[in-house]
């Protein structure tokens, strides 16, 4: 890791939409929602369970402890009751393995929540992740930079 670096932003957020929007405009319902079965008969019968050709926004299908995603009909189910702090969860577990996270805050409305990850979080199972130095972007699995080409030395 280099000194004084910065990530890009724009690459932040690309690895966070890549997750998120499966959240943009989605239906979210508690795996034991008495209404997930009436609204998925909904969407069989209108055709849409498996995709409508405007669903053009679509995040990659999750299956996590914490919640499922189902993009081509937009929707999400989740483990326990969606709140702020719930959302937190579900976000950090989503990406803890792709970005250093040190802060996570959620508003909806007058309800807000903020989590926040530190070197104690490392040992319970967040781990640092090789960056480019130059470039900041995460190494893939081999050490190499995808978008520069950088590849890191064996030690």
């Amino acid at each position: 890791m280099g000194v004084n670096m910065v990530f890009p932003c724009n690459e932040i957020k690309k690895i966070a939409w890549d997750v998120l929007q499966n959240f943009d405009h989605a239906l979210i319902l508690r795996e034991d929602d008495p209404l997930l079965p009436a609204i998925l008969g909904v969407y069989e019968v209108q055709g849409i369970k498996n995709g409508a050709p405007t669903n053009m926004q679509k995040g990659p299908a999750f299956t996590t402890e914490l919640a499922t995603a189902y993009p081509e009909c937009r929707l999400v189910v989740t483990k326990e009751t969606m709140t702020v702090e719930g959302m937190i969860k579900i976000v950090y577990d989503l990406l803890k393995d792709k970005l250093n996270i040190a802060k996570i805050t959620f508003t909806s409305g007058v309800n807000g929540a903020v989590q926040e990850y530190g070197k104690e979080d490392h040992r319970m199972g967040q781990k640092e992740k090789d960056r480019c130095p130059l470039c900041g972007i995460m190494l893939n699995a081999d050490g190499t930079c995808p978008k520069c080409g950088y590849k890191k030395r064996s030690s």
